[in-house]
């Protein structure tokens, strides 16, 4: 892991399994090695491969990356989840802890939750105040990788709690093929491109 290089370097011995999240600037989707800043770098979940903690910091939709983790991250602090996903991924959410499940392709999403609790928050991105005649109001939130995070992700993985779902894995030899996949199929999960062995 850590560079024998750099004296600054403590935490960490080379040959350290970590995971990390990059930050917005850092390059090399596909590399064999990155130059991360220990400041977003944690041990690896024991229980979890190198192509499992690799998927951690993916994003997607609910049936996808980000989504798959909100669900098992919410109702690992005890909350009432609703999610929302085509028919052919609802066991799959179900099976994640999904407290509901709403169809998106048959039900408006926003309907069903407004009847149900009166209240609709949206989180996205607007590029002007919000001029409401029903007192909606805007709140910002910025988050940053931290290796606080990761090791609070790390204690739940650990736990059980959390997993990464994988669609599939493709290795780097086959990288054009393999994203033409990722960009024409529904997938139950993540795919992956391994770029070395384990």
């Amino acid at each position: 892991m850590a560079s024998p290089e750099n004296p600054d370097v403590k935490d960490y011995q080379v040959g350290d399994d970590v995971y990390a999240m990059l930050w917005f600037d850092a390059t090399g989707t596909f590399a064999e090695y990155l130059n991360v800043d220990t400041k977003r770098v944690a041990p690896k979940p024991s229980n979890m491969s190198f192509n499992e903690a690799a998927g951690v910091s993916l994003v997607g939709e609910t049936s996808c990356g980000t989504g798959l983790f909100a669900i098992q991250i919410a109702k690992a602090l005890d909350a009432e989840v609703v999610a929302t996903c085509s028919h052919r991924n609802v066991e799959l959410v179900k099976s994640l802890g999904a407290d509901q499940v709403i169809d998106y392709t048959s039900d408006k999403w926003s309907d069903v939750l407004k009847e149900q609790t009166g209240i609709f928050v949206t989180i996205g991105v607007i590029d002007k105040p919000i001029e409401s005649p029903i007192g909606a109001t805007q709140h910002q939130i910025f988050n940053a990788p931290c290796t606080e995070y990761l090791l609070e992700l790390k204690k739940l993985i650990e736990a059980g709690q959390v997993k990464t779902v994988i669609d599939s894995v493709h290795p780097l030899e086959n990288l054009v093929e393999a994203m033409k996949i990722c960009m024409s199929h529904p997938r139950q999960g993540q795919d992956h491109h391994r770029v070395a062995k384990e």
